[in-house]
């Protein structure tokens, strides 16, 4: 039963993201099924225009086929008007009553036919009243002249008349339908804040609503108020994919400023996967220059990954942008320190290593293996990947071998480095061979202690 209610649930999802890629004027040659906890809704819609809802739960089952354009009263209790050729056609059952309307325009006249059962009663007492019950619900369940509603709720309260609508509405393909009419328009400020607002609050939907916020992000991303809003929206959305894909999506928009991105980074705090984030931080420093804020609140986000893995690969990515300021390396070693893995924080260095070492990033990374690599192994590696990949003075040989003896225990390893080292120690100072007798002096195999100061000879 569990795996049947996860396959439902996937085949639900599936089917809603296809229903929404549907704009509500244009449901031609489609046909959409969702099924949720015993409701389902269904849109079928054929070549030559007639659209069929079938909207079904616990208690009520009902079914409206129609063509051409929908007139509504203006207190969506009557329909007023068919276009010429068009009809509609609503059917009902409940508790085991069954009743149906037809209303259509085959001549230039209106025509209204009322059913229960099979018999046809009179519309003007019966069944005018039965469809004024019924059609507020039927156009809150369905799409049906949701851009003429649109528009008249607009046009008599603005964006507060249509959103009042939208939060007695339960469907969320519905919901998500009227607000990207709305958006249609051009809103002020205070109503696009109460749009994002209505989005994040009443649309359950991860789907629909990190649609509607990729869609209209320039409109959404105006100014202060709205990204603020906007980032609340978001923070709505449940699903790490979702949330990433709007974030990828701002990364992606060149007009976005330094300014706008440093405070929209801080949706990513809402992402719990480190999988996702790690791939956004990515995505966000290949796809962006970043400036010094940004860089660091970047490196900073990094301490909310758990894994060493993605961690230290985030780092890396970093270092690919050679001119990190003070504020950011800082927060980059933080972030390092934080590692526990000598794999992963080896790997990091090896990064760093790739640059030339001045005095200054010499010290650094001695200082990142003195606090962070526990294992002789890995860094007898570093110590020997130094004295390989850099030219180095005196002076910094002297501190390379003086950090390998008080780190490397073990005799084998710290032979390994500083046999490694000897030639450069050979052609020499005195001073820098004596900085070499002395860190030997820590080896405590007789055998390696003799081949380390035969090196030098």
């Amino acid at each position: 039963m569990r795996t049947l209610s996860l396959i439902q649930k996937a085949v639900f999802t599936l089917a809603m993201a296809l229903a929404f890629l549907v704009a509500p004027q244009a449901i031609a040659q489609t046909n959409i099924t969702t099924s949720s906890k015993g409701n389902s809704f269904t849109i079928n819609s054929s070549k030559n225009g007639v659209r069929t809802y079938h909207v079904k739960d616990g208690r009520k089952d009902f079914r409206i086929e129609y063509e051409g354009d929908i007139t509504l009263s203006n207190d969506d209790r009557d329909i007023v008007a068919v276009s010429r050729g068009g009809f509609i056609e609503i059917k009902k059952s409940s508790f085991g009553t069954k009743r149906r309307i037809l209303i259509h325009n085959e001549t230039g006249t209106l025509v209204k036919k009322y059913f229960v059962g099979w018999s046809e009663k009179p519309f003007h007492n019966e069944g005018k009243k039965w469809l004024a019950e019924i059609l507020p619900e039927i156009l809150r369940t369905t799409t049906i002249a949701a851009k003429s509603r649109v528009e008249r709720f607009y046009r008599n309260g603005g964006a507060k008349k249509v959103l009042n609508e939208v939060s007695k509405m339960k469907s969320d393909y519905v919901k998500s339908a009227y607000i990207s009419l709305l958006l249609e328009k051009n809103l002020r400020t205070n109503e696009m804040v109460n749009t994002i607002n209505t989005v994040g609050k009443y649309i359950k939907s991860d789907h629909y609503v990190s649609k509607i916020l990729k869609s209209n992000q320039k409109a959404f991303l105006k100014n202060n108020k709205t990204i603020n809003a906007y980032i609340e929206a978001t923070k709505s959305i449940g699903s790490n994919h979702y949330m990433t894909s709007v974030l990828k999506k701002v990364i992606e928009d060149t007009s976005i400023t330094d300014d706008q991105l440093g405070t929209l980074l801080e949706i990513t705090r809402g992402i719990s996967s480190d999988h996702y984030l790690s791939q956004l931080l990515k995505s966000i420093m290949k796809h962006r220059r970043l400036n010094d804020e940004n860089m660091t609140k970047i490196l900073a986000l990094t301490k909310e990954i758990n894994s060493d893995h993605y961690r230290s690969n985030i780092l890396k990515e970093a270092l690919k942008n050679k001119n990190l300021s003070s504020k950011a390396y800082n927060q980059f070693l933080s972030s390092v320190n934080d590692i526990k893995s000598d794999h992963y924080t080896s790997s990091i260095i090896s990064e760093l290593l790739k640059n030339r070492l001045d005095n200054v990033s010499m010290d650094k990374v001695l200082q990142l293996v003195d606090n962070n690599i526990n294992s002789a192994h890995y860094a007898s590696n570093i110590y020997i990947k130094i004295g390989k990949s850099s030219n180095l003075s005196e002076a910094q040989l002297i501190k390379l071998m003086q950090s390998a003896s008080n780190n490397v225990r073990s005799s084998h390893y710290l032979t390994r480095v500083l046999t490694s080292l000897s030639k450069q120690v050979k052609r020499s100072s005195e001073k820098v061979k004596n900085a070499y007798r002395t860190a030997a002096r820590r080896i405590s195999s007789d055998t390696y202690y003799g081949r380390v100061l035969k090196a030098i000879d």
